[in-house]
């Protein structure tokens, strides 16, 4: 881990020390340990690693404390121990996956390859050294009243309170990487934020399936993928999860756009997925249009001839069927197309 400078620890620091020894595998030697903090003013400086550095970062990486948020979010953690990953990532590296610092130290935790942490390669790569740290911290979690205590036991620093002091850096840091961002936030902020159309963000954004990111919110969710950036939500959404989502209807392909006025004067919205349209009006609700449907739909004037769907695309031996507010439209084995006027 970093060293400012070399000194002579006091006798509390050595006691200190020796209480954590038998917890935690050391990420750099004890005996000339010194924080990033000033024992003396309690003032942030950046520690040997940035004399060690050629180069130096002036504040957190936001990459690296996202996808810090995110395998932390994903593995179920407790706020201590995501504060006190924050804290000692603030105190070691600013929060920056550094390739350099004192002797072999390198990362966000300024592991160290000789110290048993990992080869280089690995602590070189952001979920290893996040990984590492949290496998190291759960099992003493229980041990420590607070994160910062916490993330000493981890770091085996010469000074114990650095971690603490960084409490409020950490917090921020870790509401910053919560939050939408990027496509996501762009849409959401477009839909109205928090008291719009999807509401307040549930998580950080995270994987959802092969090359599709998405954030959970508390009236829907936003993806992005391939194809862009979309969101499903309210009535729509509750249906989509309900009747299977990602594995029946696929992704939104589109935001919901008006659907044409029904015969019956029925006005709604329909949006588009990848195996199927699902139609919703506040007197039909919502309704899928599948596949099987979707050319005998279009063939015989879609809702503006035969109305919004009324019940779900039912595909059994007799053939294929749904029910519209003026039609029920049926489709024989051998692809033979029927209206039935309602």
């Amino acid at each position: 881990m970093t060293v400012l400078f070399r000194r002579r620890a006091s006798l509390s620091t050595f006691l200190a020390a020796a209480l954590l020894l038998p917890f935690a595998a050391s990420a750099a030697a004890t005996d000339d340990k010194v924080g990033a903090y000033s024992p003396t003013t309690g003032l942030r400086s950046p520690g040997i690693s940035k004399a060690a550095c050629s180069t130096y970062p002036s504040g957190r990486d936001i990459n690296v404390t996202r996808k810090m948020y995110e395998i932390g979010q994903n593995r179920k953690i407790s706020a201590k121990v995501m504060l006190a990953m924050f804290e000692a990532g603030w105190v070691e590296s600013w929060l920056n996956n550094l390739n350099c610092g004192d002797r072999d130290s390198i990362g966000i935790f300024q592991m160290r390859p000789s110290m048993g942490w990992g080869t280089y390669e690995q602590l070189r790569d952001v979920t290893y050294q996040v990984n590492k740290f949290i496998n190291v911290a759960l099992p003493l979690e229980s041990r420590y009243s607070t994160a910062g205590q916490l993330a000493q036991a981890v770091e085996r620093s010469g000074y114990p309170y650095r971690y603490d002091q960084a409490q409020a850096t950490a917090q921020k840091y870790i509401n910053e990487a919560a939050r939408p961002y990027g496509t996501i936030l762009t849409l959401w902020t477009k839909l109205g934020g928090v008291n719009g159309s999807l509401g307040g963000p549930l998580a950080a954004e995270t994987d959802y399936a092969s090359g599709v990111r998405y954030v959970p919110f508390s009236n829907g969710i936003a993806v992005k993928y391939s194809r862009g950036t979309f969101a499903v939500w309210g009535d729509n959404y509750r249906y989509w999860a309900a009747g299977g989502g990602l594995a029946t209807y696929g992704l939104p392909t589109m935001l919901p756009k008006r659907a044409a006025v029904s015969p019956t004067g029925t006005n709604g919205l329909t949006q588009g997925f990848q195996r199927g349209w699902i139609y919703w009006s506040s007197k039909t609700r919502s309704h899928a249009v599948m596949p099987a449907m979707q050319s005998t739909f279009v063939k015989y004037g879609a809702e503006a001839a035969v109305g919004f769907p009324v019940g779900a695309t039912v595909t059994n031996s007799t053939g294929t069927t749904q029910t519209f507010e003026k039609a029920i439209l049926k489709i024989s084995p051998t692809r033979v197309t029927t209206k039935v006027a309602r």
